[in-house]
């Protein structure tokens, strides 16, 4: 079994093939074909045989008299989509190329970037991050602001934009609202961003900012845009280290394992997962080879035909110190997979936010030469029994990030985590 996860929706196309009908009818044909090949796709690979509770037999003709009836390319599409989102699953969708740039990641693929990261907090677009010399810094724009608007666009006007997907849960929603926010704040580099905030002082202020352009971009292939790895690392006390990375991806493994051994004689390690987007099972156990010392059966991937078990195997010299995970309800997939790990096992302490869950095995389908469908094909179950598709990681500390912390420039999680470190050191 290909240890490689799709945590990524792929490029979708809907194509017509020409055959001697008039336009009409070529759409409604090409459609029902294609509704078919798509809900027996489901119908084959969908890792659970009960579907989740749903009768799938009885949602084929239910969503085929909608279908019959559907007049343009966009009402085929969410007529697809509310079908599959019925099963209440992640990893699951189909869409248009066109539609690409609403269901991929900023973090990872907006090739601009003005240097600020930001979580809804009390239904507010707070600012959490400012990268030192960015635009955002340069414009002397600090953490605590409260985003009005990104180019005339209010929070409210962003939610009427925003696709939500499964698993139906308030993390996963927020997720996915904060990824939208987040998309009009990146973009592509040299382009301006107008933020409207107020700042520590209640004034309303605005700038307009240049995006930058983002570097470390590498292919992934299937019609993606170019994905910009991030990872960093830097001691925080002469006995705390520090490691963050936006994805688990092999080409930015070397980086991170560099990243690592910088701070291996380190007596507390905190890796920041926050905004981590999760990525390839393979590059999360190379990592997670490195806080264990001999091999160790965390779980297995199980679908309706088979189990299948996974291990993590011990890779080098043992990590000696303590391990603290960042986590929030922007972690997720494969960050939650390295978190629960980590906790099942007692590696080390969870601290931050409830992740949204998701978490399962999704695999591409191409259904013609112009669209493709996504659907989960495994779920993991962990050796305890758990999994934590839409239950998410619940951290061991829980903290909140709270607009009074950040106003004076203190991040309440990191600051937790550094608190528990040096206490139990």
């Amino acid at each position: 079994m290909n240890k490689i996860t799709f945590i990524l929706i792929l490029a979708f196309y809907l194509f017509f093939s020409s055959c001697q009908l008039n336009e009409n009818e070529k759409k409604l044909v090409n459609r029902i074909d294609l509704f078919e090949q798509i809900w027996s796709t489901v119908n084959e690979h969908f890792y659970d045989q009960k579907f989740n509770g749903i009768d799938w037999d009885k949602k084929r003709l239910e969503y085929k008299t909608k279908i019959e009836g559907c007049d343009n390319t966009n009402s085929f599409i969410l007529l697809l989509n509310k079908m599959l989102f019925e099963l209440n699953s992640s990893h699951c969708g189909v869409g248009l190329v066109s539609e690409l740039d609403k269901v991929v990641s900023p973090y990872i693929f907006s090739n601009g970037e003005i240097g600020i990261d930001i979580r809804i907090i009390s239904n507010k677009i707070i600012i959490t991050n400012v990268v030192k010399n960015s635009p955002a810094d340069i414009a002397q724009i600090k953490t605590g602001y409260i985003i009005e608007k990104v180019d005339n666009l209010t929070l409210n006007d962003i939610k009427k934009l925003v696709n939500y997907k499964p698993p139906f849960n308030i993390r996963n929603k927020k997720f996915h609202l904060t990824s939208e926010v987040l998309r009009h704040i990146y973009g592509n580099a040299n382009t301006t961003v107008k933020i409207s905030f107020f700042d520590e002082n209640n004034q309303l202020q605005t700038k307009v900012l240049t995006r930058t352009e983002r570097k470390n971009s590498i292919l992934l292939g299937g019609g993606l845009p170019p994905a910009h790895l991030k990872s960093e690392s830097f001691y925080i006390s002469e006995n705390i280290a520090y490691l963050s990375f936006n994805v688990f991806n092999a080409s930015n493994l070397e980086q991170i394992l560099s990243s690592l051994e910088k701070v291996n004689t380190s007596k507390g390690l905190i890796i920041d997962l926050r905004g981590n987007d999760g990525g390839s099972i393979e590059v999360m156990k190379s990592l997670l080879g490195r806080f264990v010392s001999k091999r160790m059966k965390y779980g297995a991937y199980i679908n309706r035909n088979e189990q299948n078990e996974d291990f993590i195997e011990p890779i080098g010299a043992k990590y000696q110190g303590k391990i603290v995970l960042l986590v929030d309800e922007m972690s997720i997939s494969g960050a939650e997979n390295m978190a629960a790990i980590v906790q099942e096992f007692n590696i080390g302490k969870i601290i931050g936010n409830q992740t949204p869950g998701q978490m399962l095995w999704g695999n591409g389908y191409l259904i013609n030469d112009s669209i493709a469908l996504v659907i989960p094909i495994y779920k993991l179950e962990y050796i305890s029994g758990n999994n934590i598709e839409n239950k998410g990681i619940i951290p061991d500390i829980i903290v909140e990030m709270k607009l009074k912390d950040l106003l004076v420039g203190k991040d309440t999680q990191l600051e937790r985590a550094i608190e528990y470190l040096n206490k139990n050191l």
